[in-house]
C-alpha cells in the first residue's frame, strides 16, 4: 500500500511539471527567433583607388504567431555588430550606420519601386540585397509566410549588390574624437563631404557563417567602448 501512495504522489506531481514542459515547449516553438548573418562590404572610390571597409552582421528576427496578443509579426529583435567603416585617411572615416535614412516622399516612391520594405532599412537590408519579399511588407503576414520568407531567404548564396536606394545612413565624423559631431552625408556626393574624386562605388552583401567581426582596429579608442553608438554604429539591445 505504501508503494503504491508513493508512486501515486509521484504521478500527481509529476503531470504539473510535464505539463510546465509541454507549455514552454509549445511557447518556444511558437515565439523564437531566426538569425540572419551576412558580411556587409562597401566599396568607395577615392581618386585611381578602391577602399573597403567590411563587417559581419548577425540580425535576430523575432517571428510571432498569428495567434498572439499583438497580432503575427516579425521584427528585428537584435542586431550583432558593428558598422561597416571605409578608412579615407586624412580625409576622414565613412560609415555605413545602423539608422534608417530620412526620406522625402519622392525618395520614398522612387524606393518602393525597387523594392517595397515598410521597417527600417537595416531591417530590410537581405531581403533588398537577395531580391526577396520581406516579412513585414503586409500587415497581417500570417506565421506561415513570415517563416517561409526567412527560409527562403536563409537559402540564397554568394554576393549581391545591395541596391543604393534601400540602403541605410551614410555619416561622418566631423571631429572623431566628439561623439555629437557625427553628420549625415549624402550617398550620392560624397566629393561634398571627403573631397573630389570620392565616390560610393558598391555595398556588397553576402550571407555567410563567419563569426560576427570586432569593432574596426581603425576606430577610436574611445568609439569601441562598450554602450558607445548603440544602435547607430554598433548593435542592440545588449551591446
Amino acid at each position: 500500500m505504501k508503494d503504491i501512495s508513493i508512486k501515486g504522489c509521484l504521478v500527481v506531481l509529476g503531470t504539473p511539471v510535464v505539463l510546465v514542459i509541454l507549455v514552454i515547449g509549445f511557447f518556444w516553438l511558437s515565439f523564437h527567433d531566426v538569425h540572419v548573418r551576412y558580411r556587409l562590404t562597401v566599396e568607395v572610390q577615392d581618386g585611381d583607388q578602391i577602399k573597403t571597409g567590411s563587417s559581419v552582421i548577425d540580425a535576430s528576427y523575432s517571428v510571432q504567431p498569428d495567434w498572439s496578443w499583438s497580432g503575427p509579426g516579425a521584427g528585428l529583435s537584435s542586431l550583432t555588430g558593428y558598422a561597416p567603416t571605409v578608412d579615407l585617411g586624412e580625409k576622414g572615416m565613412l560609415f555605413l550606420t545602423f539608422e534608417s535614412v530620412t526620406r522625402t516622399p519622392d525618395n520614398i516612391r522612387a524606393r518602393n519601386k525597387q523594392f517595397f520594405c515598410a521597417n527600417d532599412d537595416i531591417w530590410c537590408l537581405p531581403f533588398a540585397a537577395y531580391g526577396k519579399p520581406g516579412t513585414g511588407v503586409a500587415t497581417g503576414t500570417q506565421f506561415s509566410e513570415q517563416k517561409a520568407a526567412l527560409d527562403e531567404l536563409l537559402r540564397q548564396s554568394g554576393p549581391r549588390d545591395v541596391p543604393f536606394a534601400m540602403l541605410p545612413e551614410l555619416a561622418r565624423f566631423r571631429d572623431i574624437n566628439e561623439s555629437l559631431s557625427l553628420t549625415p552625408i549624402s550617398l550620392n556626393n560624397l566629393s561634398a563631404s571627403f573631397g573630389p574624386g570620392v565616390a560610393l562605388k558598391r555595398v556588397i552583401l553576402q550571407l555567410t557563417d563567419d563569426r560576427v567581426t570586432p569593432p574596426p582596429e581603425n576606430w577610436p579608442k574611445w568609439l569601441k567602448e562598450k554602450g558607445q553608438m548603440s544602435g547607430k554604429l554598433r548593435g542592440y539591445p545588449n551591446d
